[in-house]
């Protein structure tokens, strides 16, 4: 069947030293060789299920605590090697594709003198994209052809973030020769285990587009930015600021052959009442089952429980078990109520964190404006914070604007508080000039330290 997819002196001494006690919290920041950044407790790679809900970017993509960074993170990361497909392909494997190479067709549906068929960005867009095409088509195999469209159109973009291209494949099977009875494939996938075209079971044109990849015109406007463009060469060396063009279609193309959940995440339905491939994969590390296995309102729960989602492919979690660094954490020493260890965000400005890590007391920044805690101006209190910890909350300037002030005041590493319920994401910016550490904790930690550091 196929389907379109659209924490007297004696006596005083006592109370002096509990109240010193009370009023510190001590800790570390480090790397702990023990945990994998990015996968659960038994290796495998967690998926991306944000608290609040991200509609678009949930389910489908690696979680963004891996480290290193996975290609098909809900973000683009600029330190991904160029074609380089990390755990991508294992899990590709895990959903039934094989290995040896397909060939592929690739058709433009921009209107003249736009997009693919641009006068000046044209030719170099439709080299890029078709060099990337090929390069998924000599990692899986298939002996049916790929038809692949493609096209730029005007996305969701601004200074403040923006969609650099979608991507989906355009039909999806089930009930076929060589798949799962009673589970959904993407087009590419279920050809490829069927060794035959299924598109010629009906009226459609045997050489449709199986997926459909659209990138996002304003890139190359400057939407994000000024100086931020898409980057079409092809040898991983793309200029400060611009973005790889060729590592957004890596990631989109994948989407496209079958790394994509058909649930809906907002309801929890399944897609026309039967799971499909990847949904069978995605398992819940709280409730110790499938999403297959559960009912709708529990995938709806599911999809909003951060960190607790994995991909259960038994090739992509043994390449894990190599491929995924050891995770950083925050680790508190003092008092031994709050004493534990802390989930972070991790930081893509500054030094990664070591084994060894950084330690000190964290002390709650004073900046000396209305809102002292931001640490967006000259840091108030710098000789509580040198050699110490900084303690700053999410707000009004950027990360890197807040670190750098911890910095310069001493510190030697920053915690940042999240001003927003759920699991702490990580810090994005860029700043060179940053030597010393810093994470993001989940509001939820930082108002029992806080609560600690006001006694």
């Amino acid at each position: 069947m196929r389907r379109p997819l659209a924490v007297a002196g004696c006596v005083l001494g006592l109370v002096a030293a509990i109240s010193a006690d009370a009023a510190t919290v001590s800790g570390t920041l480090r790397r702990n060789p023990d945990l994998r950044a990015g996968a659960d407790s038994e290796d495998r790679v967690l998926l991306f299920t944000p608290r609040p809900f991200q509609p678009g970017s949930t389910h489908s993509h690696f979680d963004n605590s891996a480290s290193p960074n996975l290609l098909m993170e809900p973000a683009i990361n600029a330190d991904l090697k160029a074609f380089n497909v990390d755990l991508t392909k294992q899990a590709m494997q895990d959903m039934g594709w094989p290995l040896g190479g397909f060939n592929v067709n690739v058709t433009y549906s921009d209107d003249a003198n736009q997009g693919f068929n641009d006068p000046v960005l044209g030719e170099a867009r439709r080299m890029a994209f078709e060099v990337t095409a090929e390069a998924w088509g000599v990692i899986l195999g298939s002996s049916v052809t790929v038809n692949i469209e493609a096209r730029f159109l005007e996305l969701p973009c601004g200074d403040d973030g923006g969609n650099l291209a979608t991507a989906g494949p355009q039909f999806v099977f089930r009930d076929f020769a060589g798949g799962e009875p009673g589970v959904w494939y993407s087009g590419a996938l279920a050809e490829a285990l069927a060794g035959e075209n299924l598109s010629t079971q009906d009226v459609a044109d045997p050489n449709t587009a199986d997926l459909r990849v659209t990138f996002n015109s304003g890139i190359d406007n400057e939407c994000l930015g000024e100086g931020s463009r898409f980057y079409y060469g092809l040898n991983g060396k793309e200029p400060t600021g611009e973005i790889s063009f060729i590592t957004v279609a890596m990631h989109e193309l994948a989407h496209g052959l079958g790394f994509t959940g058909l649930i809906n995440a907002r309801t929890g339905a399944l897609f026309m009442g039967f799971p499909d491939i990847f949904t069978t994969l995605t398992y819940d590390t709280r409730k110790g089952q499938h999403w297959h296995e559960m009912t709708k309102a529990q995938r709806k729960r599911s999809a909003r429980r951060s960190r607790k989602v994995s991909f259960d492919g038994p090739l992509t979690t043994r390449r894990a078990q190599r491929f995924l660094k050891g995770k950083e954490v925050f680790e508190i020493t003092a008092p031994m109520k709050l004493a534990g260890t802390y989930e972070v965000g991790t930081a893509s400005f500054g030094p990664k964190l070591k084994k060894a890590g950084v330690s000190g007391d964290l002390i709650l920044v004073d900046d000396g404006s209305a809102r002292p805690t931001f640490g967006c101006q000259p840091i108030q209190n710098g000789a509580e914070i040198t050699g110490n910890i900084a303690l700053i909350d999410r707000g009004e300037c950027f990360f890197t604007e807040k670190v750098k002030n911890a910095q310069i005041a001493g510190a030697v590493g920053v915690v940042i508080v999240h001003n927003e319920p759920g699991t702490p994401p990580s810090l994005g910016g860029s700043d060179n000039s940053i030597r010393i550490p810093s994470v993001r904790i989940s509001k939820a930690d930082g108002r029992k330290i806080k609560r600690e550091l006001r006694k």
